[in-house]
């Protein structure tokens, strides 16, 4: 399906099949031109459908000029690489975005990290094989594709005569970026910010370093100041009212973190016991995308929790726990 949301600027949904059964692409025409901003996810049928949509406004996807991508989640990138191959478009991503789709491209290491990470948290072998065969599924839908130039912070891009402004918001993803058309007061929020669910949060087993949540707080923090009249997300309608709906997510992370402090209470538990007491009976109802993705974000509010000092994290028999201070 295809929405007129601006003058020449366009909502393009494809199917996704995931929980949230959909994902958006944003194109923005300018003559025979066309800029796409996320590609959408590659499954059969999607580049027919995407097709379909633009030949709906008489455009073609040999007409796409380039692809501005806000992070390399595989519902958000996946036809980059033949979209790129049937026009020639030049891609445009942050450089960390591209490091990460680098990692994507060598399967074996990344597996072997995977295997390495999990192994550390607690997860039992069965399951850690399961969560490889989901970063398999992952990588597959990743294809390659060439990079024309890396976004910069808070640089100002133009096509046409629109000029939209890139800002980085990293969280839901290193390397995940939005873009601002300051003029009509509109955000292409990606995954950052969402109307109906807070944005998931992973950890890059490449740099622990890296704490998802507190990057995606600071990012909420940012894009909070700008002058935003509506948000087109990822996914889900859009919406106005950012104040608000930031106040939420932030409610709903604080909430988490108060429950894992709860279930801590008792004695030192691993990240994999402590997602199993979190999500409780209703797993047995969860594919192992589902718990894969509890798993990551029970790991990233312990390492948050960690940060501010309300827990501890000891080495026991090779395997991380974690205990209330």
């Amino acid at each position: 399906m295809i929405t007129e949301i601006s003058d020449k600027f366009y909502r393009i949904t494809l199917p996704m099949p995931f929980r949230l059964r959909h994902v958006h692409a944003y194109a923005l025409v300018d003559g025979k031109d066309i800029a796409l901003f996320d590609t959408g996810m590659i499954l059969p049928g999607a580049p027919e459908k995407l097709e379909a949509d633009l030949e709906s406004i008489g455009h073609s996807i040999e007409g796409i000029s380039d692809i501005y991508l806000t992070h390399v989640h595989t519902d958000h990138c996946g036809m980059a690489g033949i979209l790129q191959e049937k026009s020639n478009a030049r891609i445009h991503l942050s450089q960390v975005s591209h490091q990460v789709h680098e990692h994507f491209q060598q399967t074996d290491y990344l597996i072997g990290q995977a295997r390495l990470f999990y192994t550390k948290h607690g997860v039992p072998t069965r399951d850690v094989e399961a969560i490889v065969e989901e970063i398999e599924d992952m990588s597959s839908r990743i294809p390659k594709f060439e990079v024309h130039t890396f976004l910069q912070e808070n640089e100002i891009r133009q096509f046409g005569s629109r000029l939209f402004e890139v800002i980085f918001t990293p969280g839901h993803a290193a390397g995940h970026v939005c873009f601002f058309f300051r003029e009509e007061g509109l955000l292409l929020a990606g995954d950052h910010i969402l109307p109906y669910i807070p944005p998931s949060l992973s950890p890059n087993i490449y740099d622990e370093i890296f704490q998802p949540l507190a990057s995606y707080l600071e990012s909420l923090a940012v894009i909070e100041k700008m002058p935003i009249d509506i948000v087109y997300p990822g996914h889900g309608n859009s919406f106005s009212g950012i104040e608000e709906r930031i106040r939420e997510i932030r409610t709903h992370h604080e909430l988490k973190k108060e429950a894992l402090r709860q279930i801590l209470k008792s004695e030192p538990k691993t990240t994999f016991t402590v997602c199993s007491e979190l999500i409780g009976a209703a797993a047995a109802n969860w594919d192992d995308w589902e718990k894969f993705m509890a798993l990551n974000e029970t790991y990233v509010y312990l390492q948050a929790l960690k940060r501010d000092g309300a827990i501890q994290e000891t080495m026991m028999n090779g395997v991380l726990c974690y205990s209330a201070v």
